[in-house]
């Protein structure tokens, strides 16, 4: 759960509510064990076919909703990605595991997922620790006053993907666009990387990343996981040149040195008073994409999908949209005191 403490649901201004399906692993057995019902599938691989097929179609939740019905709806047992897991389910079990955290339940990545995610030299740590912590000062540093200062950016690159990506076509898949770019915003807030050819550059092995990361984990030339994995350590390479660059900016004390996240990571202490690696703070970086990355778009494309399906409300939103913007003419960027005049948008999001 620690990794997708990272969301950028702080760095948007809409959220809705999922149900949360939580996997976590049990290795300790006893005489007489008390498991839930399910099954764990075939040796080695488990259900992970059946799983990956789920997700190859479009419709994960599949694989959990025939499992809840078979064998219970709040708890079953499963085998994915080599390791046995539980999988609970419901609003109980959520209840269970978020007030739980760190007492009766910690968070567990597979060791497939840990090498895609890590650099090389951190796995071992988090292999220790089975753990990922967030950086001490994330909470901080997304707090709704710290966020203010980011509207305008997101504004404007809002503004500029639309015209390039959606504006000349008369048909597009919301989705895909969506996590394009929430991919290249995330990139500006984080490392200030500005350049689009360099963001491409970048997102293109990081799809193949994400694409891997619940695949089987077969290390050999031509599967999902191969391929993940040497696309993780290009990421790796081209976030290493960036990290050091900035970090020889601030020692020089350069005043053209971005103050985001990238900088704060650089000069930050753990609770030990050390700073991070800079593999380290490559890992987190890829972390950070990677958990926010398909929450901030499904967000995104679901707030598209409720807006074409209540044309009411569409026309609504529309319209205190349009009056917010003759306020501010053609160049003016959104502010944070705009934000606060969505009355409408804000009230119907509650609803939801």
């Amino acid at each position: 759960m620690d990794l997708f403490f990272f969301s950028l649901l702080h760095l948007i201004l809409f959220s809705i509510s999922f149900p949360i399906l939580f996997l976590i692993i049990y290795s300790r057995k006893s005489s007489n064990p008390k498991l839930p019902p399910g099954t764990l599938g075939w040796p080695v691989i488990g259900e992970t076919l059946e799983f990956a097929l789920a997700c190859q179609r479009g419709n994960p939740t599949k694989f959990v909703t025939d499992r809840m019905n078979k064998y219970s709806p709040q708890v079953f047992k499963t085998s994915l990605l080599e390791a046995n897991m539980a999988v609970i389910c419901g609003a109980s079990g959520n209840k269970f595991l978020f007030s739980n955290e760190d007492k009766l339940v910690v968070s567990w990545w597979q060791l497939s997922m840990k090498k895609i995610l890590c650099f090389p030299s951190v796995l071992n740590q988090t292999l220790a620790r089975d753990n990922f912590k967030p950086p001490t000062f994330l909470p901080q540093f997304l707090k709704p006053e710290a966020l203010q200062h980011y509207i305008a950016v997101m504004d404007s690159m809002a503004g500029d993907h639309i015209e390039i990506n959606w504006s000349p076509h008369g048909e597009v898949k919301v989705f895909p666009m969506a996590k394009k770019y929430s991919f290249a915003l995330a990139l500006q807030l984080f490392m200030s990387i500005a350049d689009p050819r360099y963001v491409e550059m970048i997102y293109h092995p990081f799809k193949i990343l994400t694409q891997g990361f619940l695949s089987v984990p077969i290390d050999i030339p031509g599967t999902a996981f191969n391929r993940a994995l040497k696309a993780s350590q290009f990421i790796h390479g081209e976030f290493l040149k960036i990290i050091r660059k900035r970090k020889m900016e601030l020692e020089e004390k350069k005043e053209s040195a971005p103050r985001d996240l990238l900088s704060h990571m650089l000069s930050a202490m753990d609770e030990n008073g050390d700073v991070k690696s800079e593999m380290e703070i490559s890992t987190q970086v890829i972390c950070l994409l990677f958990a926010t990355h398909h929450t901030t778009s499904s967000v995104i494309t679901f707030i598209l999908k409720y807006l074409a399906e209540f044309p009411d409300v569409y026309g609504k939103v529309l319209k205190e949209q349009m009056e917010i913007a003759k306020s501010k003419g053609r160049e003016g960027f959104l502010k944070w005191d705009d934000i606060q005049k969505m009355k409408y948008i804000g009230t119907w999001r509650m609803k939801q």
